[in-house]
Protein backbone atom coordinates (compact mmCIF):
# COMPACT_ATOMS: atom_id res chain seq x y z
CA UNK A 1 0.00 0.00 0.00
CA UNK A 2 2.81 2.39 0.88
CA UNK A 3 4.47 1.58 -2.43
CA UNK A 4 1.29 2.43 -4.32
CA UNK A 5 0.88 5.73 -2.45
CA UNK A 6 4.49 6.64 -3.13
CA UNK A 7 4.08 5.79 -6.82
CA UNK A 8 0.89 7.83 -7.00
CA UNK A 9 2.59 10.82 -5.32
CA UNK A 10 5.54 10.63 -7.69
CA UNK A 11 3.21 10.36 -10.67
CA UNK A 12 1.26 13.45 -9.53
CA UNK A 13 4.48 15.42 -8.99
CA UNK A 14 5.72 14.42 -12.43
CA UNK A 15 2.45 15.45 -14.06
CA UNK A 16 2.52 18.82 -12.30
CA UNK A 17 6.02 19.57 -13.55
CA UNK A 18 5.03 18.60 -17.09
CA UNK A 19 2.08 20.98 -17.07
CA UNK A 20 4.39 23.92 -16.28
CA UNK A 21 6.82 22.96 -19.04
CA UNK A 22 5.31 24.67 -22.10
CA UNK A 23 4.90 28.02 -20.36
CA UNK A 24 8.40 27.84 -18.94
CA UNK A 25 9.79 26.88 -22.36
CA UNK A 26 7.96 29.78 -23.98
CA UNK A 27 9.35 32.17 -21.35
CA UNK A 28 12.96 31.11 -21.96
CA UNK A 29 12.50 31.09 -25.74
CA UNK A 30 11.11 34.64 -25.64
CA UNK A 31 13.91 35.77 -23.32
CA UNK A 32 16.56 34.30 -25.65
CA UNK A 33 14.96 35.90 -28.71
CA UNK A 34 15.00 39.32 -27.03
CA UNK A 35 18.65 38.98 -25.97
CA UNK A 36 19.75 37.76 -29.41
CA UNK A 37 17.79 40.55 -31.09
CA UNK A 38 19.66 43.20 -29.12
CA UNK A 39 23.12 41.84 -29.93
CA UNK A 40 23.45 42.47 -33.64
CA UNK A 41 26.33 44.21 -35.43
CA UNK A 42 24.00 47.07 -36.37
CA UNK A 43 22.91 47.59 -32.76
CA UNK A 44 26.51 47.50 -31.51
CA UNK A 45 27.55 50.04 -34.15
CA UNK A 46 24.64 52.32 -33.25
CA UNK A 47 25.48 52.04 -29.53
CA UNK A 48 29.15 52.83 -30.24
CA UNK A 49 28.25 55.88 -32.34
CA UNK A 50 25.92 57.11 -29.60
CA UNK A 51 28.72 56.82 -27.03
CA UNK A 52 31.24 58.62 -29.25
CA UNK A 53 28.74 61.33 -30.15
CA UNK A 54 27.78 61.94 -26.51
CA UNK A 55 31.44 62.06 -25.47
CA UNK A 56 32.33 64.46 -28.29
CA UNK A 57 29.46 66.81 -27.40
CA UNK A 58 30.58 66.83 -23.77
CA UNK A 59 34.19 67.49 -24.75
CA UNK A 60 33.39 70.33 -27.17
CA UNK A 61 31.11 72.12 -24.72
CA UNK A 62 33.52 71.74 -21.81
CA UNK A 63 36.77 72.78 -23.53
CA UNK A 64 35.66 74.96 -26.42
CA UNK A 65 32.29 76.34 -25.30
CA UNK A 66 30.65 74.85 -28.38
CA UNK A 67 27.28 76.57 -28.72
CA UNK A 68 25.25 73.97 -30.65
CA UNK A 69 26.14 70.50 -29.34
CA UNK A 70 22.95 69.04 -30.84
CA UNK A 71 24.48 69.56 -34.30
CA UNK A 72 27.30 67.13 -33.50
CA UNK A 73 26.64 64.02 -35.59
CA UNK A 74 28.98 61.06 -35.88
CA UNK A 75 29.03 58.49 -38.66
CA UNK A 76 31.38 55.62 -39.48
CA UNK A 77 33.45 57.90 -41.73
CA UNK A 78 34.20 60.24 -38.79
CA UNK A 79 35.86 57.73 -36.44
CA UNK A 80 38.07 54.66 -36.44
CA UNK A 81 39.20 52.14 -33.86
CA UNK A 82 42.85 51.97 -32.84
CA UNK A 83 44.73 48.89 -34.01
CA UNK A 84 46.72 48.64 -30.76
CA UNK A 85 44.05 49.38 -28.17
CA UNK A 86 40.52 48.18 -28.95
CA UNK A 87 39.04 50.68 -26.47
CA UNK A 88 40.57 53.74 -28.19
CA UNK A 89 38.73 55.52 -31.00
CA UNK A 90 40.09 58.36 -33.14
CA UNK A 91 37.63 60.91 -34.50
CA UNK A 92 37.40 64.01 -36.64
CA UNK A 93 34.65 66.61 -36.56
CA UNK A 94 34.75 69.92 -38.43
CA UNK A 95 38.15 71.45 -37.54
CA UNK A 96 38.73 69.12 -34.56
CA UNK A 97 40.60 65.80 -34.39
CA UNK A 98 41.25 63.67 -31.34
CA UNK A 99 40.75 60.39 -29.56
CA UNK A 100 38.78 58.79 -26.75
CA UNK A 101 39.94 55.85 -24.63
CA UNK A 102 37.12 54.08 -22.81
CA UNK A 103 37.35 51.87 -19.71
CA UNK A 104 34.62 49.53 -20.92
CA UNK A 105 33.70 48.45 -24.41
CA UNK A 106 31.55 51.31 -25.78
CA UNK A 107 29.78 48.89 -28.13
CA UNK A 108 28.10 47.24 -25.15
CA UNK A 109 28.09 49.75 -22.26
CA UNK A 110 27.25 53.39 -21.77
CA UNK A 111 30.71 54.77 -21.19
CA UNK A 112 32.47 58.04 -20.47
CA UNK A 113 36.04 58.17 -21.77
CA UNK A 114 38.79 57.73 -19.19
CA UNK A 115 41.23 59.54 -21.48
CA UNK A 116 40.48 62.11 -24.16
CA UNK A 117 42.45 64.48 -26.32
CA UNK A 118 41.21 66.99 -28.88
CA UNK A 119 43.21 69.25 -31.17
CA UNK A 120 42.02 72.08 -33.39
CA UNK A 121 43.40 71.80 -36.91
CA UNK A 122 45.13 75.00 -38.07
CA UNK A 123 43.41 76.94 -40.83
CA UNK A 124 44.97 76.68 -44.29
CA UNK A 125 47.46 79.48 -44.91
CA UNK A 126 47.75 80.40 -41.23
CA UNK A 127 51.31 80.23 -39.91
Amino acid sequence: MKKQLLMFALLCAGAASLSAGPIRDEFFKTKDDIEKGKDTPEMRKQFLETNIQRSLRRLLVRYYGYQTPEKVKISASNYEQSEKDKLTYYFKFEEYVGFFTFSNDPEYYYAVPRDEKIITKPKAGAN
